[in-house]
């Protein structure tokens, strides 16, 4: 049986390995990670046009920290706020055409990595990992 301290050491060093796998890809395109970047391009992809709290909700983070991350990501040319015409007071997040290229190449990364995770899975296994992985979450925010 193993001990359950086992199982979050498992957990931690997973997720740095992620990251480790991670990291040189998204230098090499000029993202850091670990600053929500990521999820927010690929978020903005899937839906654009969103205001700054959709977005935030999507990507699971606080509208502080999505302000900060939005920041860069204009300063960089990726995207843009505009003016929602639905509401005066409040601004819709968009990709510029840069921006949009830059998704598309995160995606392509987040691709390769989804391959590796899952190589020499079977389906069985694959949903197994998953709904342990989901059972864990829900023990967490709960």
């Amino acid at each position: 049986m193993i001990d359950k301290k086992e199982i979050r050491k498992m957990l931690v060093r997973t997720e740095r390995a992620r990251k480790s796998v991670l990291q040189p890809y998204f230098a090499e395109i000029g993202l850091p990670l670990g600053q929500g970047h990521v999820r927010i391009l690929e978020s903005l992809l899937a839906a654009d046009h969103i205001t700054q709290k959709e977005l935030a909700d999507r990507c699971h983070v606080d509208v502080t920290t999505m302000s900060r991350s939005l920041d860069r990501l204009e300063e960089a040319g990726f995207l843009e706020r505009r003016r929602d015409p639905g509401n005066r007071r409040s601004f819709l997040v968009c990709l510029t055409q840069s921006g949009v290229e830059e998704a598309h190449k995160v995606l392509e990364i987040l691709a390769e990595l989804d391959e590796r995770i899952c190589r020499d899975f079977d389906d069985a296994q694959m949903d197994q990992l998953y709904r342990s992985l989901e059972k864990i979450c829900r023990n967490l925010e709960s």
